[in-house]
């Protein structure tokens, strides 16, 4: 069994926040924005004021979460939003930071989605704050599209956040702790799947042929495969490798007697 380790509650919310920023900048902006967290500490300083927005967390997840945006990224995503030529010179208006707000609303509004798929019931609210009166960790993300433009956004944690939820899932799963979170198979809703019929294959070996190999073919033609004659043959389900076995011979009919049982987490990734 594989052995788990916690996920907290700013590693979700991290996540979920690294992904709603591409999809809604993406989206918004009608242009590919990918966003990925930064070796930037966010200790740069700045010549002028950050932008921050605070983000609400209540039910499985309580807290809060400051989003802090540098002034001149500030103003370039809000030209950037209100189709403006880039202006480095010019004032973060108060109609810029209304374009952002909104912005963010749809960001905070994705978050809150993909958190609901993984914990349950949960609620994020957003609002401008003047800054985080908090002192908890942060991480950095920044957000990127073809045209070389770059927005860093500092997501500050609350430090109390952890001890109102924990999550913990394997090793394995703890990568892909903000993909939706499947419904669980009851006993009752695998018995309706049990009796679905399934095709197998058994399969010798293969080779590769050019197109004129294959229209050379004939009656008599000896196609020589890829496996020894002692080898195991393979037990395919549609394209899927599942088994490896020794051919026999029952009643007049090919069967395989197996062994060797794919591991199922394998079975995935090979063919």
């Amino acid at each position: 069994m594989a052995a788990t380790s916690p996920v907290t509650p700013q590693h979700l919310i991290a996540e979920a926040l690294r992904k709603a920023l591409a999809d809604v900048f993406t989206q918004t902006l009608a242009a590919p924005w990918n966003v990925e967290r930064s070796n930037d500490d966010g200790s740069q300083p700045d010549d002028k004021p950050r932008l921050c927005f605070g983000l609400w967390l209540e039910g499985t997840i309580k807290g809060k979460v400051a989003l802090q945006i540098r002034h001149a990224d500030a103003l370039l995503l809000a030209q950037k939003l209100r189709s403006e030529a880039a202006n480095p010179a010019a004032e973060l208006s108060a109609e810029h930071k209304e374009a952002l707000q909104t912005l963010l609303q749809k960001v905070s509004a994705a978050v809150a989605t993909s958190l609901q798929n993984q914990v349950g019931t949960l609620e994020v609210k957003l609002s401008d704050i003047e800054s985080p009166s908090w002192p908890g960790p942060a991480v950095v993300l920044q957000a990127s599209e073809p045209s070389a433009a770059k927005v860093t956004v500092e997501v500050r944690f609350d430090p109390d956040l952890a001890v109102h939820a924990t999550t913990a899932v394997s090793a394995d799963e703890a990568g892909q702790a903000s993909a939706t979170a499947a419904p669980a198979v009851t006993e009752s809703n695998l018995d309706l799947l049990l009796g679905v019929g399934l095709s197998l294959t058994l399969r010798f070996g293969q080779r590769v042929l050019t197109l004129r190999e294959v229209l050379d073919l004939s009656s008599g033609s000896v196609v020589e495969l890829d496996r020894q004659v002692q080898e195991p043959a393979d037990l395919l389900l549609g394209e899927r490798l599942v088994a490896r076995g020794e051919v026999v011979i029952v009643d007049g009919n090919y069967g395989v007697r197996v062994t060797e049982v794919v591991d199922p987490r394998q079975r995935i990734d090979r063919v």
